[in-house]
């Protein structure tokens, strides 16, 4: 009776063992996996100056900042700079509402604007003012609060990504 050789088999067990056991380590490390992602500063100010100015040429009353509703724009502006596109599920009415909501904020209204590419704030308020979808959105008479970040990504295509949310609380 012949025994099967084990010892053949060993080598190529211990370099799969390897192979296993780096790629699981690899996750963590920056690059691999994982986007290097820093949050821009916008001054919530500037956004209400430009944004209410424009809403007041159109006859819509002005809105006022919320940090909730940047708070849940920031999570937007890093789920599609992470993605390195606009395109997402979370990126649609229900998508909008149930991530209001995981953010405990009470809404009956809301709409969502989304950006990238655009390297300020006016460059990314002319872009949705040249989108006849995104400027609805802007002149929308059914919100009273604004909410708006940035977030920048060290590569990719599009580098910059933008996320402004406005809302109606619930009364």
């Amino acid at each position: 009776m012949t025994r099967p050789n084990v010892w053949r088999a060993r080598p190529y067990a211990v370099v799969l063992a390897a192979a296993l056991l780096l790629s699981g380590c690899a996750g963590g490390l920056p690059g691999i996996g994982e986007v290097e992602l820093s949050h821009q500063p916008v001054d919530q100010q500037q956004v209400l100056s430009i944004l209410n100015s424009y809403r007041a040429q159109h006859g819509v009353a002005p809105l006022t900042a919320s940090n909730d509703l940047r708070l849940a724009a920031q999570d937007m502006a890093d789920h599609i700079a992470r993605r390195d596109r606009l395109k997402s599920p979370k990126h649609s009415r229900s998508g909008l509402y149930a991530r209001l909501t995981a953010h405990g904020i009470k809404h009956d209204a809301a709409a969502e604007n989304l950006g990238y590419g655009y390297a300020t704030l006016q460059a990314a308020f002319d872009g949705w003012h040249g989108s006849s979808g995104h400027d609805r959105n802007l002149l929308n008479p059914n919100v009273t609060q604004m909410g708006l970040a940035r977030t920048n990504r060290a590569d990719g295509t599009y580098r910059n990504f933008w996320a402004l949310i406005m809302a109606r609380s619930e009364s």
